[in-house]
């Protein structure tokens, strides 16, 4: 066997292991020493393959291919820096429990330490994120490593599914020359097999009495819980990303604005209403539930998906960890008083009914997400970290589209090419800020090289527009230049480079007279002033806190 032959076996044994576990989507960013890998994945008859030349953006894309369903899905890239790039995007499957699989192309180890070039230490490079990491050995024409390529697929393929889901590294060492025999597709032969079921792994103690159920977002439907939701003495409150809102009438959507405007008294009252407060899934957005949380004495129980619990903000009293929705069938009892929850859902109500009437006395970037979330065709909002997730949460009245986000680090990078991403299955409009789109800018090219349907609104409040809710905002002198960072961007130009129908926005009365497009590429930049947003956001928040306070039970 020549080294031809051992390169051919070696990779193309790897990447049909590969697709036998559920890799069949594919993001390859160019390069020389990844050709092996790159051919192989085009060659394979059940991968799908994408090309992306900028690693970072790629890297996203790959994230969002497989967020939905959490898929794995894989990422190849050449040497060197290029494999430095992926790093946002793994910390971020890491946090967020995405089974990425990265395999990065490497010098062999005659290359390592001298100063070739492309050569960087890239052996467990991401040792902070990924659930398994493994270095194969480089292809010699005396060995066929077909046997340990199987088993180390088969190790990594316990993080792509169950309790353990997480993002998994493949450093491979690959020693020139780098044509594989293109001939060789019989190695090919693997079929696709089945999924690890998830399971619970404690035995679960039914609670009774008076119980606040929080749903943080989920990997897996919660399905079947309706009876749950509607019990007495279970009040939920839902996240934006939590899909479950859109099929229940007995989720509180507007816990953000309760908590931020509650009194001190009202949450002394609250706090002792309650039993116990049960946390589902990943932790909320909402800055003020979690400070609700973090102070509160009650007696908390997180349900977790996954193994490697996330106790932020308070660790809890117990824990469960595996299938969410069977746990909590087994969890909820009954008991209790039925004022609390009639108490939470006729204030919820009245928020609602407050910002439906008096939302059109506003011109701000709430006003805008009102509008954009009322008239958006697709089935899918993507929204941005920073104001844009925050603002779908507190302007989302439709409850009609299911809300994505990347929330495992809450980064701004990337956010364009994972949107981009689930747009090649599903219709999706993003939602996003001028920095975060600015900072990824080159996600836009996928659109272009794909023929991928997808609205994009930017708010270009020209900076970043977060920060003037923050204590930052009171140092005048340094404020625009460190927190602010006005960039003076025309997004036209962008939208004309990626090919993008572009519409510019400067009043409210423009968005009204137009209908988000229900197909084709659109960039929609909607001008705001961060000044009058801080403004009319604390208006509104002033209206919703004296409603609070007058709200009787």
């Amino acid at each position: 066997m020549n080294h031809q032959d051992a390169l051919t076996i070696q990779i193309f044994t790897l990447i049909d292991c590969l697709y036998e576990k559920g890799m069949e989507e594919v993001v390859i960013s160019p390069g020389s020493r990844s050709t092996p890998l790159a051919l192989a994945a085009e060659l394979h008859p059940g991968i799908k393959t994408y090309i992306h030349p900028d690693e970072r953006s790629a890297a996203f894309f790959g994230l969002g291919l497989g967020k939905k369903d959490r898929r794995p899905v894989g990422l190849i890239c050449t040497s060197g820096t290029a494999s430095a790039n992926y790093t946002p995007a793994v910390a971020e499957a890491g946090l967020s429990r995405s089974p990425l699989v990265v395999l990065t192309s490497d010098r062999p180890a005659e290359l390592q330490d001298i100063g070739a070039p492309q050569a960087i230490n890239q052996a467990d490079m991401y040792r902070n994120y990924v659930s398994y990491y493994t270095e194969l050995p480089v292809a010699e024409g005396t060995q066929n490593y077909s046997a340990l390529i199987e088993t180390r697929v088969l190790q990594a393929a316990e993080f792509f599914t169950g309790t353990n889901t997480g993002p998994v590294h493949f450093n491979i060492p690959i020693r020139e020359p780098l044509m594989p025999d293109l001939s060789r597709t019989d190695l090919f032969h693997r079929a696709r097999t089945g999924t690890v079921q998830r399971t619970v792994h404690n035995n679960v103690e039914k609670i009774t009495g008076n119980i606040l159920i929080i749903l943080g977002e989920t990997a897996h439907p919660l399905e079947g819980l309706e009876t749950i939701f509607s019990q007495d003495n279970v009040t939920v409150i839902a996240d934006p990303r939590q899909h479950a809102r859109l099929h229940s009438s007995n989720i509180i959507t507007t816990h953000d604005l309760m908590f931020s405007t509650f009194t001190s008294a009202q949450l002394d009252h609250i706090e002792n209403d309650f039993d116990y407060i049960v946390r589902v899934g990943e932790p909320v957005t909402s800055k003020l539930t979690n400070r609700f949380l973090a102070n509160a004495s009650v007696t908390q129980i997180l349900v977790s998906e996954y193994d490697g619990l996330k106790t932020f903000p308070v660790p809890p009293a117990r824990a469960y960890t595996g299938d969410a929705a069977t746990i909590l069938k087994d969890l909820i009892g009954t008991g209790g008083n039925p004022a609390v929850k009639k108490m939470f859902s006729a204030l919820d109500m009245e928020i609602k009914n407050h910002i439906e009437e008096n939302i059109r006395d506003y011109d701000d970037e709430g006003r805008f997400m009102y509008e954009v979330i009322r008239r958006s065709p697709d089935d899918i909002i993507f929204a941005s970290s920073s104001m844009p997730i925050r603002d779908v949460e507190r302007y989302d009245m439709n409850l009609k589209h299911k809300v994505y986000a990347n929330r495992g680090a809450n980064g701004i990078d990337g956010v364009v090419s994972t949107a981009m991403a689930m747009a090649v299955k599903d219709n999706v409009t993003l939602v996003i800020g001028d920095i975060a789109l600015y900072h990824d800018m080159n996600g836009l090219v996928m659109s272009k090289l794909n023929d991928i349907d997808i609205n994009i609104i930017v708010f270009n409040n020209d900076g970043g527009g977060i920060f003037s809710f923050l204590p930052q905002y009171e140092d005048k002198e340094h404020f625009e230049r460190l927190f602010g960072t006005p960039l003076g961007l025309d997004f036209s130009h962008t939208a004309r480079l990626y090919d993008f129908n572009y519409t510019k926005i400067e009043s409210v009365s423009d968005l009204e007279m137009m209908e988000l497009p229900a197909a084709g590429r659109n960039f929609i930049e909607i001008m705001t002033d961060r000044a009058a947003n801080l403004s009319a956001h604390q208006s509104l928040k002033g209206q919703i806190g004296q409603l609070v306070k007058n709200f009787e039970n």
